[in-house]
């Protein structure tokens, strides 16, 4: 009977230790790995509706793609337009974008059209057709392609041809691009994915090209560059154009150590060796920050210096560009101090306010047209603090010239940075 009782005490004692329930630990290991169980089902759910929707997005454009090609081959070969032309179709809320480029091969068929020699004739049309969708995670756009050839007689054989290549800053091609030709016939192309808008079948004579894209220039910094061309029979002249997205640099323009103000209407010179005639240019403007927009993103990038005289630069390091965005940057200038002082006689100075101030840049062979500027009056303590251009400068207080030069190989005088200048005037 006893050990009856023990036994029943046993079991009690098991199942009452039973009922203390789970640990902290364990209910966050369990909370864990119900949440590793959830996301994974929830990725393979996002993963699966993800291939469904690509599926789906790919059979339209296949689709589409198929009909861009059955268009092609029901349409006239005159009829066909050369170059790249794209659409869109809203199909269910969806914007599907089908991009038809079309360009001759000519009888070198190892080049494009725009590279392959200048005797090389044409003989048929190579069309791609890409179809895109606007959130393609990485899937590759339904492609397909076809070569049409021109029937028998459709062209005149005495007649030549104009190849016009589009290429960026890294000589890249350039696709996109309207190309418009101008002479005994005219036409318009829009560039092909190899940057080439090529002009077949044209009478002999004068021509013009000219280009043209939003938000774009040229290597001179013209936006809509034009190109002289003259076509020969069974010849092709070809035209090349360096264009890319335009650049912009936001200027600051300030003293170099007592951040002084720049001269009102002082330009900015901006240096490159592919600029023409000079290598460099001035660009008028007034204030600080100055913009200068509709710059060409030369992948070595500008100097830049305060002025307009060829003296005035520093050769301060290039400041970098690139295609479609602005860079931001300081040009310092050196500074100098004027201080206007009353002889009163006995050896006492009082300060003399109010007394105007400007700087002269003489014309000589580093600056053709000379430079001036009016800096300012002195203040209640007779002095003047202002920033000039790298130079040689005759900086006249009231008539009283003194010439400064300012030479950014030395260091100046004074102890703040600045180039002391001094004047007494004596009763």
């Amino acid at each position: 009977m006893t050990g009856d009782r023990r036994s029943f005490a046993r079991i009690r004692a098991r199942l009452h230790r039973d009922e203390r329930g789970f640990t902290m630990i364990e209910v966050i290991v369990a909370i864990l790995i119900f949440g590793i169980l959830i996301t994974s089902v929830a990725t393979t759910q996002s993963s699966s509706l993800n291939m469904i929707r690509n599926d789906r997005h790919r059979s339209v454009a296949a689709n589409l793609a198929a009909e861009e090609m059955d268009t092609i081959r029901s349409t006239d070969f005159t009829d066909l337009t050369v170059g790249r032309v794209e659409t869109t179709r809203d199909l269910d809320g969806i914007v599907y974008t089908v991009t038809r480029d079309s360009e001759w091969v000519l009888g070198d068929a190892q080049s494009g059209a725009c590279d392959a020699p200048a005797d090389a004739e044409p003989r048929y049309l190579r069309v791609d057709v890409a179809v895109r969708w606007p959130v393609m995670s990485g899937v590759a756009p339904v492609t397909s392609n076809t070569i049409v050839t021109p029937p028998v007689g459709t062209y005149d054989e005495t007649t030549g041809h104009i190849g016009v290549k589009i290429v960026d800053r890294d000589a890249a091609p350039v696709g996109g691009v309207n190309v418009t030709l101008a002479g005994p016939l005219s036409g318009s192309q829009t560039t092909t994915a190899d940057g080439c808008a090529f002009f077949a079948f044209l009478p002999a004579g004068a021509y013009t090209a000219t280009v043209s894209a939003a938000g774009y220039v040229s290597d001179q910094g013209v936006a809509t560059p034009v190109q002289p061309a003259s076509v020969t029979v069974g010849a092709t002249t070809s035209l090349l154009f360096q264009y890319d997205r335009a650049a912009t640099l936001d200027l600051t323009l300030i003293g170099k150590d007592l951040g002084a103000p720049a001269p009102t209407g002082v330009a900015v010179t901006l240096a490159n060796a592919h600029m023409l005639p000079t290598g460099f240019e001035a660009f008028p403007g007034s204030g600080s920050p100055r913009q200068i927009t509709d710059l060409f993103p030369f992948a070595d990038g500008y100097e830049a210096w305060a002025g307009t005289c060829a003296d005035a630069s520093s050769g301060a390091p290039p400041l970098a560009v690139q295609p479609g965005s602005a860079t931001a940057a300081t040009i310092l200038m050196p500074e100098v101090q004027v201080t206007v002082m009353q002889d009163l006689g006995g050896g006492t100075f009082a300060p003399v306010p109010s007394l105007p101030v400007q700087a002269v840049h003489v014309a000589d062979g580093s600056c053709a047209g000379g430079e001036s500027y009016s800096l300012g009056v002195t203040d209640a303590a007779g002095q003047l603090a202002f920033a000039l251009p790298w130079g040689t400068w005759d900086v006249q207080v009231s008539g009283f010239p003194n010439v400064v030069e300012l030479d950014p190989s030395s260091a100046p005088a004074d102890g703040d940075g600045s180039w002391p200048f001094d004047v007494r005037l004596f009763s």
